[in-house]
């Protein structure tokens, strides 16, 4: 396994001490996409929620999306 690079912890650290309030369902590509609901607002100012995605470009092992 490989180590996380210092952008991969600085993106995952943002997600420590949110609180996941609800999950609602969005569509990609014909499938199920959750969204997670979380506590606080992302950057500019919106309410902040994680997506589970396949990576950041969409086509490779885990990444959670978030704009926080």
């Amino acid at each position: 396994m490989s180590a996380p690079t210092r952008s991969e912890r600085e993106h995952y650290q943002k997600l420590v001490g949110r609180q996941i309030l609800a999950i609602y369902w969005d569509e990609l590509e014909g499938q199920a996409l959750p969204i997670l609901v979380l506590s606080g607002r992302d950057q500019n100012g919106h309410a902040a929620t994680a997506t589970v995605l396949a990576d950041p470009e969409g086509n490779a092992p885990g990444h959670l999306d978030h704009r926080l």
